[in-house]
């Protein structure tokens, strides 16, 4: 019976290199490219690698979709606005009859 020792396929798979290398997107016109331009274009090419299309969608993230602003102390709802769903009370009031 063997103890120890090196067995053949034992241990850890090496890494494997892929052959195919990325280039970038492609873009039209570079001389008009801003900066979230350049992150879509990397983000909606199936070919790119997934760790650069996720970086892309953090990078791209915040300037396609805002963070909404804070609520300001003194700002309150709409509800409590002059006349604020005046209609909609009259409208939806129960003593009101159907014709």
């Amino acid at each position: 019976m063997a103890r120890g020792g090196a067995r053949p396929g034992a241990g850890r798979k090496k890494k494997t290199q892929t052959t195919e290398e990325w280039n970038g997107p492609v873009i039209a016109d570079y001389s008009t490219l801003t900066p979230l331009e350049f992150w879509k274009a990397v983000l909606r090419d199936p070919r790119a690698p997934f760790e650069l299309r996720a970086m892309a969608a953090d990078k791209a993230g915040p300037f396609m979709h805002a963070k909404p602003a804070p609520i300001a102390s003194g700002q309150g709802d709409l509800g409590d606005m002059p006349g604020a769903g005046s209609k909609w009370e009259r409208a939806m009031s129960p003593d009101r009859t159907m014709n």
